[in-house]
């Protein structure tokens, strides 16, 4: 990615955000896996931000692409703190920079003090997305290459966020749009193609 392309412009192009219910909680887990492992084979790293560890792959497929399995880091976070935390720990990373970032389930992982009140809490999850977006700007520059980001978040959730700012119409996916990896990759890869190109 050429660092002279308005950086809103490749971020928000980045950033893919996949909305779905509770109940494809799993089914949507299994294919931002199989995401994660297509896209080790570009030879970047891939960051798996979730609040379960997944636990339904086979032997056999965990043996058969063990060499993949090294290029993904799963990191387990509860607390929206907690997530803050990590974000900024990443910025500092010299090491083992993903060129992929998945976020699961960022209503569940973004839970703030549930004695703060409606505005405190969407304060809180609008820094937390921040924080997230200028991570991955930030290793995008670190790189010079596009740092990709997904996003997956439940309906009727954080309804009062301004994910607008961060998502543009074509990169907001619903569950039920996306029944493979590739319904996923494809929209990244026609991202890069227009940073690189440096369309509007």
């Amino acid at each position: 990615m050429s660092m002279d392309i308005p950086m809103e412009h490749a971020l928000r192009r980045s950033m893919l955000l996949v909305r779905g219910q509770p109940d494809k909680a799993d089914h949507l887990q299994d294919i931002l896996f199989d995401t994660a492992i297509k896209y080790t084979h570009t030879g970047y790293r891939v960051l798996f931000f979730t609040h379960k560890p997944i636990d339904r792959v086979a032997t056999n497929i965990r043996e058969q692409f063990s060499d993949l399995f090294k290029m993904i880091i799963f990191i387990y976070v509860q607390t929206i703190d907690t997530v803050m935390k990590r974000l900024l720990d990443l910025q500092r990373w010299t090491n083992c920079i993903p060129g992929l970032i998945i976020f699961e389930s960022f209503d569940l992982m973004a839970t703030p003090n549930p004695n703060d009140g409606q505005s405190k809490q969407d304060f809180q999850r609008s820094l937390c997305l921040s924080l997230l977006a200028d991570t991955v700007r930030t290793i995008s520059v670190k790189q010079k290459r596009t740092c990709n980001c997904i996003v997956t978040l439940n309906y009727g959730s954080l309804e009062t966020l301004p994910l607008e700012l961060y998502y543009r119409e074509h990169n907001v996916l619903d569950v039920n749009d996306v029944h493979e990896s590739s319904d996923i990759l494809s929209v990244m890869m026609e991202n890069e193609h227009s940073i690189d190109n440096k369309l509007s």
